[in-house]
């Protein structure tokens, strides 16, 4: 410690003495000497003197010494310290200074690496500064660059690119190499052959290097269509691996038809398929575009190229290369040669993370042959094909439903008598209404079937329960009978004190009655629901076809098609509490809309919304049919019908015991004042009973 402050102090006599010390110039005259003098008055003046002490003040100068190293160094000594003890200053760099070293101790990959994920992770996408700068600084590698690949200080791996070129790459996940191969056909398809050599350690590349291809081209324009894509091929190491196409909302996938896990190595992944309605034709030019590394792998390229092999002799037009990412392109960093009919292009910068290749080439129209008829109707069918199996589909339910109405309308639909019909359920169609006489016609047809007996007690009407076995009652008639019995009560009387009862048991034959018109309306319609719900189910099979993935798209269709019909379904229910029937219809709403957004990852929107109408309107012609002017018409002019007959055969009816077995649907058809009390019916008959409780029309006193 004593040399090093010898050795600075003096450094510091030195220095004074040097700038202490004078000079002598010769002049030849006066006139050169007053010439330097005012050269020298010119000169700017000197720097200000720093607070650095005398030299010969040995105290003052032990004292500025410790305070520079305090600012300079990290250090443990104290005023009273001596500057003898190793220990007194400890040396170190600052964190600037240990930061850049570590930037420097990087390898080159992990520089680049680095870079990338940073500028990802920030959410910078802009291009890398001054492109020719950028491009010269991976270009013209530094020599301790060069140096580092032929003796690298990091993990890395042999490879051997196509070709039979073999060199050292990092090993770390990445594709080294990439390669297109493109032949454009005279007929405007691209035959495409891929080669990617990836270095896979079981992350990203766990299951393998799938290849994303964009859906969707775009012209100059900004006319858009749908490219057609046929997958040849897929081999990895030269092995053939079946792979598939799937589709997702806004690109091609080419995945392996069997999940696999791809173990950590290097591995070449071929892919060879056809791209059609790429080639997008202008007036004086058709124009090739294509997005050689797709822009969506989440890998750095290290080495990327393309070559294009022109259908025809004649050179192209032009023929431009860019990177970056789509909104940013530079043509820095590429490279370009031609050779007779076959262009090629190289990129002589790594591609970061999402970062593509893009060519275009404009090529003369006199190398291709134009599209004939039926390819140009191949091409309409691809970009507007499902909106016509829709609107076909749709329509064939209106017409279908039109002519099903007009048929009901002309009443030539054959009645049919296989349906089980009650007294409520004949009033209900003569009348259309569930009331009163409805259930009291409901406790006469329990009479007939000797389930109740019905006596006149000293004060009130009374209901006796003779039998406990109710098998030939249907589920809601029989919950009906022990509303009105419980197990220890075989005798009720209408009054007042068993209103509840009543109103229970008139609740279950009021819900049983309009199950029955539903399900009758159900029996009579169904042979239309079927024919409506098929033709949806083939158009939308028909637009499946369409897809690449046919099976998964009428999969997600169908599944969509039962879901909006379901929260239709709700959209017409009725909830008891108001609010409830709010959040529940808005929840609806919001489900459909969803679906309908599913759907149109498959199809056109239109179509989607076609989807949703065509289910509407199966809903809204159900709905239609069901009331009493549709299909059930005819059943409701039997009823009617049913009643005339009872008040023609009045007379006769009452001499027998056909009045016992029609005693209910007198009641329920409003005819019993055309039955007057005879002696051949007396023992059985009830009508006065009934009518003097629940009153003749239903609207005289309650239940």
């Amino acid at each position: 410690m004593k040399k090093l402050f010898l050795t600075i102090c003096f450094s510091i006599i030195g220095w004074q003495i040097i700038d202490a010390s004078a000079k002598t110039v010769a002049f030849e005259d006066m006139e050169a000497a007053q010439a330097y003098k005012a050269s020298q008055d010119n000169l700017p003046p000197p720097p200000p003197e720093d607070d650095s002490p005398d030299p010969r003040d040995t105290r003052a100068m032990e004292k500025y010494i410790m305070e520079r190293l305090k600012k300079a160094t990290i250090s443990n000594l104290g005023p009273t310290d001596s500057m003898d003890k190793p220990s007194s200053v400890n040396m170190q760099h600052s964190d600037d200074y240990i930061a850049k070293m570590n930037e420097k101790n990087k390898s080159f990959f992990e520089r680049i690496y680095d870079e990338a994920i940073n500028r990802i992770s920030s959410g910078d996408t802009r291009p890398r500064g001054d492109a020719q700068s950028s491009g010269t600084r991976y270009i013209e590698l530094k020599q301790d660059d060069m140096q580092q690949f032929q003796a690298p200080d990091f993990p890395v791996v042999t490879v051997e690119f196509p070709g039979g070129e073999r060199t050292l790459v990092p090993a770390q996940e990445h594709i080294p190499y990439f390669s297109t191969q493109i032949e454009i056909l005279p007929n405007g398809t691209a035959s495409i052959n891929d080669t990617a050599v990836v270095v896979a350690a079981g992350k990203k590349l766990k299951n393998g290097l799938s290849r994303i291809i964009p859906k969707i081209s775009t012209s100059r324009e900004g006319v858009s269509n749908k490219i057609d894509l046929n997958l040849a091929s897929v081999s990895i190491n030269g092995q053939e691996v079946p792979h598939k196409i799937i589709e997702e909302s806004d690109s091609y996938v080419i995945v392996p038809e069997e999940e696999y896990t791809l173990e950590p190595g290097v591995y070449t992944y071929n892919f060879q398929y056809l791209v059609d309605r790429q080639l997008w034709q202008y007036n004086d030019f058709n124009e090739f575009y294509w997005d050689a590394t797709g822009s969506r792998w989440n890998l750095i390229i290290g080495k990327a190229m393309v070559s294009i092999r022109l259908p025809g002799s004649s050179k192209p037009l032009s023929s431009l290369v860019f990177l970056g990412y789509p909104d940013e392109l530079t043509s820095a960093g590429t490279m370009m040669s031609e050779h007779e009919n076959v262009l090629g292009f190289a990129a002589l910068v790594p591609l970061y993370i999402g970062e593509g290749m893009h060519v275009i080439v404009a090529l003369p129209k006199t190398d291709f042959v134009p599209a004939d008829r039926n390819r140009r109707l191949t091409w309409f069918l691809e970009d507007y094909g499902d909106i016509l199996v829709a609107a076909v589909g749709l329509l064939s339910i209106l017409v279908s439903y039109y002519l099903s109405w007009k048929y009901i309308a002309k009443n030539n639909l054959k009645n049919s008598n296989s349906f089980k019909r009650g007294a409520p359920l004949m009033r209900y169609l003569a009348m259309g209404v569930f009331d009163k006489i409805s259930f009291a016609a409901f406790l006469l047809e329990l009479y007939r079937k000797n389930i109740i007996d019905i006596q006149r007690g000293d004060k009130d009407i009374l209901l006796v329960k003779r039998t406990d076995n109710l098998s030939s009652l249907e589920r809601k008639e029989r919950k009906a009978v022990n509303a009105l019995f419980s197990r220890s009560e075989a005798v009720l009387a209408l009054n007042a004190a068993n209103q509840l009862k009543l109103k229970r048991a008139y609740k279950q034959v009021e819900a049983n009655t309009l199950r029955k018109v539903k399900q009758l309306a159900l029996k009579l319609n169904v042979g239309y629901l079927f024919f409506s719900i098929g033709m949806l189910l083939v158009a939308e099979a028909a637009m499946a076809l369409l897809n690449i993935n046919s099976g998964q798209a009428f999969a997600v269709l169908t599944a969509c098609t039962v879901t909006i019909a379901f929260y239709l379904w709700v959209l017409k229910t009725k909830f008891k509490y108001r609010w409830l029937g709010f959040l529940g219809k808005v929840f609806a709403v919001i489900i459909i809309a969803f679906s309908v957004l599913v759907m149109s990852a498959y199809l056109h929107l239109v179509s989607a919304v076609m989807v949703l109408a065509a289910v509407y309107v199966i809903f809204a012609y159900t709905s239609v049919f069901a009331k009493r002017s549709g299909l059930i018409k005819s059943n409701v002019k039997d009823a009617q019908q049913y009643r005339e007959y009872l008040i023609r055969n009045a007379e006769t009816i009452k001499l027998g015991r056909d009045f016992l077995n029609q005693q209910a649907n007198i009641l329920a058809l409003d005819t019993a004042e055309f039955f007057e009390p005879a002696p051949a019916i007396k023992d059985y008959y009830k009508l006065d009973l009934m009518t003097e409780y629940f009153g003749k029309t239903g609207k005289k006193k309650g239940v």
